[in-house]
C-alpha cells in the first residue's frame, strides 16, 4: 500500500506543474483573444468617422 502512494505522489509532482502551465497558456491566449475582439469591435464601430476627422 506504502508504495502505491509514493508512486501515486512521483505521477502528481509531475502533473501538478504541467496542468498548471496549461491553464496558465491557456488563460494567456483567451486574455490576447478577446483583446483582439475588443480592438476589432471598436475599430468597427468607429470605422466610419475615420473619413471625417472626428476620431
Amino acid at each position: 500500500m506504502k508504495k502505491e502512494k509514493g508512486q501515486l505522489g512521483a505521477v502528481a509532482k509531475l502533473a501538478v506543474p504541467i496542468i498548471g502551465a496549461v491553464i496558465v497558456v491557456a488563460a494567456a491566449v483567451a486574455y490576447i483573444c478577446l483583446k483582439l475582439a475588443d480592438e476589432m469591435r471598436y475599430n468597427e464601430k468607429w470605422k466610419d468617422y475615420d473619413d471625417c476627422g472626428w476620431h
